[in-house]
C-alpha cells in the first residue's frame, strides 16, 4: 500500500489542548523514516552570541527537506538547534541530499557542525516506541505537526548517543550533497517582549503512563493559560515590534544560506539586494498598499499568526512574552509539580525573540520559527536535564 499521502490525509483538529487526547494522533506509517539535524556545538554559539546561526540551520534543514518534498505534505518540527522531519520510503535519497547539502552550509556559512542523520521508523517500532502524529490548526494558513508515543524522542537519542549514531549517521560517502534553500529568509530584527521578557518553556511529563502524562501536559497547558492569558497576549511576535533590519551582521544570516555557493562579490550583491527588497517592503507595509502578492498592510498580523510559537513533541514546548511576576508565578507551580516527580522543566529567560522565515507565498503561506534569544530553547533543554539528572 502506498503510504506517501499518509499525512496529508489525517484529519486536523484546532484546539490546542487536544494534543493530549489519544484519538487525535494515529501511528506513522512503518515504511517511513525520520530525518533529523542538530548543532553540536551550540554552547560554543550561544556564548559567542552567535545563537541566531544555530536556529537558522534548523530553520535551513526544514526548509531544504520541504523543498525536495515539493507537493507531497511531511511532518516536521523546529527544534531550536536542529529539526525532526518524517519523509515516505520514496523521498528518503532526496532528503538524505538535502541533509548533506545543509551540512555543507553549516559549515562553509557559519563555521557550525551539524549532526545529520535518518532511522528507520521499524526500527524505532523494533525498539518498543512509536511515532505518533497529528495536524494541528495553528492559524488559517499554518498546520503543525505534533508528535506523541516517545519515537521521536527514541530517534533523538539514537542521533546523539555515540554507541548508536553511526548506525543512523547519513554516508557523505555515498550521497551527493543538493537541495534548495528557496524561500528561507532573515530580514527583520530580533524581537522585543512587549512585556519585558521572553521566556522559553520546556515541559516533560515524567509518567510512562500514556493516560498520566496527558493529565500532566493538559495541567500544563491550562496553567500557562491561567498565568499568562490568551494565545495572542502572550504571543512574542508582537506586530507593532516588527521591525526591518538593514543590519550587514543580521542579513548575514540569510546571506551565509541563499549565496553559500557564491564568492565575495555574489555574497555582496546578494546583501544589496536584499537590502533593497527590505526597504521596498517596509515602504509596502508602511501604506498599506495591497498588490497582486499580498495585502501588505496586513501581513504582519498574518505573520505573527503562523508563527511557531507552540508546539509538542513527546514534550510540551511553548515561546512566551509576559512579565517576570508571571514567570516566577508559573516557575513556583512547575517547581512543585517536579518535587512530586510528575514532570521536569527547563526554562530561559530574555527579553527578545528570534525569527527565520520561510516564505513560500507571501499571500498567505509563510511559517515563522521563534526562539527565545541568546540560547531559548537550546538552554531551556538543559536546564530541563539537569533536573532530570538531580531525580537519579
Amino acid at each position: 500500500m502506498n503510504t506517501t499521502r499518509f499525512y496529508a490525509e489525517l484529519p486536523v483538529f484546532r484546539d490546542f489542548r487536544d494534543v493530549t487526547r489519544p484519538d487525535s494522533f494515529a501511528p506513522l506509517p512503518e515504511d517511513w523514516h525520520v530525518v533529523m539535524s542538530d548543532v553540536r556545538n551550540s554552547t560554543i554559539a550561544v556564548e559567542t552570541g552567535n545563537y541566531k546561526n544555530v536556529n537558522t540551520l534548523g530553520a535551513a534543514t526544514i526548509t531544504s527537506v520541504l523543498n525536495a518534498a515539493g507537493s507531497t505534505e511531511i511532518p516536521f518540527i523546529f527544534e531550536g538547534d536542529g529539526s525532526m522531519l518524517c519523509v515516505p520510503p520514496e523521498l528518503l535519497d532526496d532528503a538524505r541530499a538535502a541533509l548533506a547539502q545543509t551540512q555543507q552550509l553549516a559549515s562553509k556559512s557559519f563555521g557550525l557542525d551539524l549532526r545529520i542523520a535518518t532511522l528507520p521508523v521499524a526500527r524505532i517500532r523494533e525498539a518498543g516506541a512509536s511515532i505518533l502524529v497529528a495536524r494541528y490548526q495553528a492559524s488559517e494558513n499554518y498546520i503543525q505537526a505534533v508528535f506523541a508515543g516517545g519515537g521521536m524522542a527514541f530517534a533523538d537519542r539514537f542521533m546523539k548517543d555515540p554507541a548508536t549514531a553511526p548506525l543512523c549517521a547519513v554516508d557523505l560517502a555515498s550521497i551527493q550533497p543538493r537541495g534548495s534553500f528557496e524561500g528561507l529568509e532573515c530580514r527583520w530584527q530580533d524581537i522585543p517582549s512587549p512585556h519585558g521578557e521572553t521566556v522559553s518553556l520546556m515541559v516533560k511529563a515524567l509518567s510512562s503512563n500514556a493516560g498520566e502524562a496527558a493529565a500532566v501536559f493538559g495541567d500544563v497547558i491550562a496553567k500557562v493559560r491561567e498565568i499568562y492569558g490568551t494565545d495572542d497576549a502572550c504571543n512574542p511576535v508582537f506586530p507593532p515590534n516588527l521591525a526591518f533590519s538593514l543590519n550587514r551582521r543580521q542579513l548575514g544570516n540569510e546571506v551565509g544560506v541563499r549565496a553559500m555557493q557564491q564568492g565575495r562579490l555574489g555574497k555582496w550583491l546578494y546583501l544589496m539586494k536584499m537590502r533593497f527588497w527590505v526597504l521596498v517592503g517596509w515602504f509596502l507595509m508602511r501604506f498599506r498598499i495591497r498588490t497582486g502578492k499580498t495585502d501588505w498592510g496586513s501581513y504582519k498580523d498574518t505573520l505573527a499568526r503562523n508563527s511557531d510559537v507552540r508546539k509538542f513533541n513527546d514534550s510540551f514546548r511553548q515561546i512566551l512574552s509576559g512579565t517576570a511576576a508571571q514567570r516566577e508565578a508559573l516557575a513556583a507551580w512547575l517547581e512543585a509539580r517536579f518535587a512530586r516527580r510528575e514532570l521536569v522543566y527547563g526554562v530561559h529567560v530574555t527579553n527578545r525573540a528570534h525569527m527565520t522565515c520561510l516564505v513560500f507565498d507571501y499571500a498567505g503561506r509563510h511559517l515563522h520559527f521563534i526562539d527565545g534569544a541568546d540560547g531559548g530553547l537550546f538552554l531551556a533543554a538543559k536546564a530541563l536535564k539537569r533536573r532530570v539528572a538531580a531525580l537519579s
